[in-house]
């Protein structure tokens, strides 16, 4: 009688099949991993620098908030002009807005002499209210922006009050203007070179993180004014109407 045959073989034969088998796995596995971590770090417009000061890039106006000159860290507006016993004027407007445009060409100008001549403390709130309403979205905040790179270039209330006019004048429409639209249109009104300050979106951290806020808690929309904190309530259609409220004031 033969004797049984010992297992003893095809054991180790199963287990050298088994070994080889997982090494197998284990290297595909690396040649996977590794050719995907090589595209992801070579494609277009990605990095695996996460070191500090590595290049990313941002979009506009998403960096970190610049004051203009002159601004506190909390100080919600512009303080075009001032005024040593004349009242303090707060103007809430939105460049995307239709009636402030037409408070603009009613107001504007006896507001832009008033600064001019040191009358009274014109702050300006230039609000990005409406962002959502333009396509594509942001116009309001870019305008603002634009007009703030104006002023922060001399701190005159000539250039603000130029600025100004220069965006109201045949307002867009919900589409706004390009980059290098504001640019052209603030360089012809001012004779400033701001193409920079626009392009990057310098103040609309500012604008976005510390104007608008402070302006949705008065609880008014744009046009809106305060003389001496009190809202003025006239007509704003009617040219003439505020500096007379001014004067009373």
């Amino acid at each position: 009688m033969a004797a049984p045959r010992s297992r003893t073989p095809l054991v180790i034969g199963i287990a050298v099949g088994v070994t080889c088998l997982v090494a197998l796995l284990v290297i595909v596995l690396v040649v996977v991993v590794g050719g995907v971590t090589f595209w992801r770090s070579a494609a277009p417009g990605t990095s695996s620098d996460t070191t500090p000061g590595a290049h990313s890039e941002q979009t506009p106006g998403s960096g970190e908030l610049v004051l203009p000159p002159g601004v506190a860290a909390d100080q919600p507006y512009l303080e075009v002009s001032t005024s040593d016993d004349g009242p303090v004027v707060d103007v809430y407007l939105d460049f995307l807005c239709p009636h402030c445009a037409t408070f603009h060409d009613a107001q504007g100008e006896d507001l832009a002499r008033l600064a001019q001549d040191g009358e009274i403390t014109l702050r300006m709130h230039p609000r990005p209210m409406l962002d959502a309403s333009s396509t594509p979205a942001g116009y309001s905040g870019r305008a603002a922006n634009a007009a703030v790179c104006a002023y922060a270039e001399d701190e005159d209330p000539a250039q603000w009050a130029a600025a100004e006019s220069a965006l109201f004048t045949d307002q867009p429409d919900a589409a706004g203007l390009s980059d290098a639209e504001l640019s052209t249109r603030i360089s012809q009104a001012t004779g400033l070179d701001v193409d920079e300050c626009i392009t990057e979106g310098t103040y609309l951290p500012w604008l976005r993180e510390v104007v608008e806020p402070a302006a949705q808690a008065t609880g008014q929309g744009t046009p809106a004014v305060f003389i001496d904190d009190e809202q003025f309530t006239g007509d704003i259609t009617a040219p003439g109407s505020l500096e007379e409220a001014i004067a009373a004031a």
